[in-house]
């Protein structure tokens, strides 16, 4: 059974459920207003070959920040996950679906791929799965209404809720765009493959010593210029990437033909 305005209201004013900040003009007659929160996390896809879901994955993804003013781009065909600016707290006998909102939907923007339903007993920020199935960018801004959240009722409360010790819930109080974790449903241990080398760790353990003019030189370029791309403050262009490429044989500037960068992969792995 799903619960009305009337039903919704009644549970936050009793405590039973929890969505803060709250704002009644958020309750609409079947369900509440979210909206984004300033934290995105974007996919580095330069950064690996493939997605292997059985090993951890930690620079797949980064944060990027936005607020009212300033948006992020969704282009066309992209992904990203984002968050729910509200704190969301569901009792053992009440279950959440999360739904986008029509008027996105419109445009192109779908706000989850899966993670539409939410389960009794989950707290945090809800994670969105943003795509963009339009021919147009489309711009996201912090604080925009972004979903909807209703609530239904369980024939009895949940015997193990979401978050429960037994369980193993890999997102409860969640309060950021949290990555997948799902290699942690595989036995631990495995090498990580497709683990990356950064261009910083690279020039430590190479013949330059972490020596960045050292660098700059022999790529014949200015030594601010690369100083840049070791502390990723700029990402050199295709050009560029071409030339450290050549000297470092790092995946993340091979050019994206995939013979050449599964080959850069395999020699990264066996080095």
């Amino acid at each position: 059974m799903s619960l009305s305005d009337r039903d919704i209201k009644r549970a936050i004013r009793a405590g039973r459920l929890t969505v803060e900040p709250y704002r009644e003009e958020a309750v609409q007659p079947v369900s509440v207003d979210l909206t984004l929160g300033n934290k995105l996390r974007v996919f580095r896809s330069e950064r690996y070959y493939l997605i292997d879901v059985k090993q951890e994955m930690p620079n797949l993804t980064e944060v990027v920040e936005i607020d009212e003013l300033n948006p992020f781009i969704l282009h066309p065909g992209a992904f990203v996950l984002g968050i729910t600016a509200e704190w969301v707290r569901l009792p053992a006998d009440l279950m959440g679906r999360l739904d986008g909102k029509s008027s996105l939907g419109r445009l192109g923007l779908l706000v989850h791929s899966t993670a539409g339903f939410i389960d009794p007993g989950f707290q945090g920020g809800i994670v969105l799965e943003f795509s963009n199935i339009s021919p147009l960018p489309i711009t996201l801004y912090a604080g925009m209404p972004i979903a909807q959240i209703s609530f239904y009722q369980t024939s009895s409360p949940a015997e193990r809720p979401y978050g429960h010790g037994s369980l193993g819930s890999k997102y409860q109080r969640q309060d950021a765009p949290t990555p997948s974790r799902y290699y942690l449903n595989f036995a631990s241990g495995g090498r990580r493959r497709w683990e990356p080398v950064t261009l910083r760790q690279w020039l430590r353990d190479s013949r330059f010593e972490g020596n960045v003019k050292g660098l700059a030189d022999a790529l014949e370029l200015p030594t601010k210029t690369v100083e840049d791309w070791v502390y990723d403050r700029y990402s050199p262009n295709a050009e560029n990437r071409r030339k450290l490429f050549a000297l470092t044989r790092l995946p993340e500037y091979a050019p994206h033909e995939d013979a050449t960068r599964q080959e850069a992969f395999e020699e990264q792995g066996e080095s």
